[in-house]
């Protein structure tokens, strides 16, 4: 450990492996040294430190009482009904305010003051999440702000009786017909009714007033232009001064198509040479949720991929053995015949942990500290002094090989996204921005120069959302919905309230629906959208692109103007929804319209398990193993090979997302069945040793699998598995602790299985 002595006295020692980073790589070629900003946390910790304790005391004093409200009304014989529902929920209200955890409502009196962000704030569009420590990702994630549409198509599940090895001619075919349907339909329109199927090839020309058009013509020989030319962004020519590729724009997203040799389309199928679409607008770089980070060298490897992204230089292998590189941003002749630049990657924030994560890595006083301090100080570090773009230079020796990309910043205005995770109450909103503040006056920044993305993912923070917003007016650039933590936070504040429903039941309970239309309408009344994202959850089934297409439409036409995606074809597809529909035309019919006002007992309305049909037990048994599945499958890799994020297949096969979120949604209701009796704790033991058996089997092929059930001495020794104790530690803690968050078993076993056990 390094140990750095503060002007106040306090000792700070730091994993050596994180001080030479910091020494060496963030602060290399700067006249800063780590000792200096390992003071700088010291101060934020002797200043923030015990507030932070103090607000974790809070959470449970709440739950604590809130377990006590519910253990007494069912000891005085009260039971949940369906009929009861709401009068319950209106009683449940009157004791959290009674409590002075919620103040009686009142309507918003408040607009969002929020400066003008960097132009991806005011596009809308889709947003990937990108786990820190896969360097890969990292890369691919960055660049995925441009993708193909022809290969996102033709690489889906759209169709998917033309399969896409032997039908290769029959699904290309497919994928023509489709995208320039869709470019009819929603993107652009010729005159004289041409259709993009009628164009054979395209060309630039010069109008009266001196700027250019784009001009198609057909296989009948017939010249025509856009119905509205304003709609042609710009164009490249090649070497022999034809048309090579154009752009077009709607709704304030940009599409590039790209032609063949002398502006053709293909004679023998009319597709383009590629049909790229402006995608992920925006990328959430991250620390938290998608990433197994428990010791310093997992932070570095994390600390090490953001910086390579924020200047540029990052680099990777990827899974063909291909070098990735951070695009260069686009150039392009514009209609007045001027040079201009459209930025090829996406504007990324970073989402550190909360504030519940306490880590070693750093010790102040022999005393652990609040990760999220840590993490907050060295992501705006690396921000502040690396954000800077870069013009094609040739690579220093520690950078790699070739040259630069030519870029422009990751945000042109300075700014720093920082999203929040996890956060209860608008006094811990509140604590964020006095952090923030207090980095940029210690870093010598702007004021105002760090922003924050609240994580609407608590039931604390959906009653108190309009508490939080005004509570950081001036900064904030993002709220967002999520079903599986909001569910698992809602299932623990309730906990003792009764069973709780089926999880695929849940994402239509009234807490649910009425969770999503609260959160746009808070975010509408507040003004949130003027200046900055209102989002919406990720896509789970990251491969059902089908199924995503079909229904992750829903989220702009509810006034949700950003959506998580899983990854850049998924981004790709779900860009199309954008064109399709105009969100900006949705929001401001909102503004308009009176406003929902959802009634704020709604949201506490309990999604009752229907007890007067009680599950066969076949059925339950089989809802057991699914549930268990998914806790294993994703506990599997995160423990035993420090995986964060996967996509793995579930109970029937199919590949699904899972990540802390998937975690802490199952555990709550396993938890919650086990307190009251739907299920026991030899159920769940013995499935546990059934699903191994099938996540064996599932991962009989996968590189560095260690089977938990391989051998007998394993089977008999199941329940002592780091991957299973974590498990049966995961569904315990959400009973146990006042959040039912499952890092501590998780992390717990993740290092023990890194010291070698």
């Amino acid at each position: 450990m390094s140990s750095t002595k503060t002007q106040s006295g306090s000792i700070v020692e730091t994993d050596d492996i994180l001080y030479d980073f910091v020494q060496n790589e963030i602060l290399g070629g700067t006249d800063k040294n780590a000792d200096e900003i390992f003071s700088i946390l010291a101060e934020l910790i002797e200043t923030f430190g015990s507030n932070n304790a103090k607000l974790l005391e809070k959470r449970e004093g709440v739950q604590g009482k809130i377990d006590q409200y519910y253990k007494g009304k069912r000891l005085a014989g009260w039971s949940p009904t369906p009929e009861n529902a709401d009068s319950d929920a209106k009683e449940f209200e009157t004791f959290l305010i009674d409590i002075g955890y919620l103040v009686e409502e009142k309507p918003i009196d408040f607009h969002m003051t929020t400066p003008e962000l960097d132009s991806e704030m005011d596009q809308n569009g889709p947003e990937l999440v990108t786990p820190v420590t896969n360097a890969s990702m990292v890369v691919g994630g960055a660049n995925a702000r441009w993708g193909s549409l022809y290969d996102a198509y033709f690489l889906s599940d759209i169709h998917p009786e033309i399969d896409r090895e032997k039908q290769r001619t029959e699904r290309l075919h497919m994928v023509v017909e489709a995208t320039n349907a869709y470019l009819d339909n929603h993107i652009a329109i010729w005159e004289d009714d041409v259709r993009f199927g009628d164009i054979v090839s395209y060309s630039v020309d010069k109008n009266h007033n001196g700027k250019y058009d784009l001009i198609c013509k057909t296989k009948e020989g017939k010249v025509t232009r856009l119905s509205n030319p304003d709609q042609f962004v710009g164009f490249n020519l090649d070497n022999d001064n034809n048309l090579s590729d154009f752009l077009l724009s709607d709704n304030h997203l940009r599409l590039q198509i790209l032609l063949y040799e002398d502006g053709k389309v293909n004679e023998e199928n009319g597709q383009f040479r590629d049909l790229f679409v402006e995608s992920a607008l925006t990328n959430i770089i991250d620390f938290e949720d998608s990433v197994s980070v428990v010791d310093a060298d997992d932070l570095v490897i994390g600390l090490r991929n953001y910086l390579g992204v924020i200047r540029g230089s990052l680099q990777a292998s990827g899974s063909r053995g291909n070098l990735k590189s951070i695009n260069s941003d686009k150039t392009f002749t514009n209609r007045s015949g001027n040079t201009d630049t459209l930025k090829a990657t996406c504007l990324m924030s970073v989402r550190n942990v909360s504030l519940h994560m306490y880590t070693d890595i750093v010790k102040v006083n022999g005393e652990t500290i609040p990760e999220r301090m840590l993490g907050l100080l060295l992501t705006t570090l690396i921000s502040s002094l690396h954000d800077n773009g870069s013009s094609g230079e040739m690579r220093t020796k520690d950078l790699g090989d070739g040259e630069l990309p030519t870029r422009k910043p990751n945000s042109s205005k300075g700014f720093i996204y920082q999203v929040t995770p996890k956060l209860q109450t608008s006094d811990e909103v509140s604590e964020q921005i006095k952090l923030f503040e207090f980095l940029e006056d210690k870093l010598n920044l702007q004021a105002g120069t760090i922003l924050i993305g609240i994580m609407n993912e608590e039931l604390g923070m959906t009653l108190q959302l309009p508490d939080a917003l005004k509570a950081a007016n001036g900064r904030v650039f993002f709220i967002n919905t999520g079903f599986l933590d909001r569910t698992g936070s809602q299932i623990r504040v309730q906990m003792h309230a009764g069973p709780v429903n089926l999880r695929d039941n849940l994402t239509q309970a009234t807490y649910n629906t009425n969770y999503e239309l609260h959160n746009v309408d808070i975010g509408i009344q507040a003004g949130v959208h003027r200046k900055g994202k209102i989002g919406k959850g990720m896509q789970v089934r990251n491969r059902s692109m089908a199924e995503m297409m079909e229904k992750k439409i829903d989220h702009p036409r509810t006034g949700g103007n950003t959506a998580w995606v899983p990854a850049p074809y998924p981004s790709d597809l779900h860009s199309m929804h954008y064109h399709i529909v105009d969100v900006d035309k949705i929001q401001q019919q909102m503004e308009d319209a009176e406003p929902l006002n959802i009634k704020r007992h709604s949201l506490l309305i309990f999604p009752l398990m229907d007890q007067l049909h009680s599950l066969p037990k076949d059925e339950l048994d089989n809802l057991l193993m699914r549930y268990i599945h998914s806790m294993i499958a994703y506990a599997e890799p995160w423990v035993s090979r420090g995986v964060g994020c996967s996509g793995v297949l579930n109970f029937d096969q199919v590949e699904e997302m899972k990540d802390r979120a998937t975690e802490r949604i199952d555990s709550a209701i396993l938890a919650n069945w086990r307190l009251h009796g739907v299920i026991s704790q030899d159920d769940i033991e013995k499935a546990i040793k059934r699903v191994s058996l099938i996540v064996d089997e599932q991962n009989a092929e996968t590189s560095g699998y260690s089977p938990m059930s391989g051998t007998e001495e394993k089977l008999n020794n199941l329940l002592e598995n780091p991957v299973v104790l974590s498990v049966l530690e995961v569904i315990d803690d959400a009973v146990l602790s006042a959040s039912a968050y499952v890092e501590p078993g998780l992390f717990k076993n993740r290092k023990f299985v890194k010291a070698g056990n």
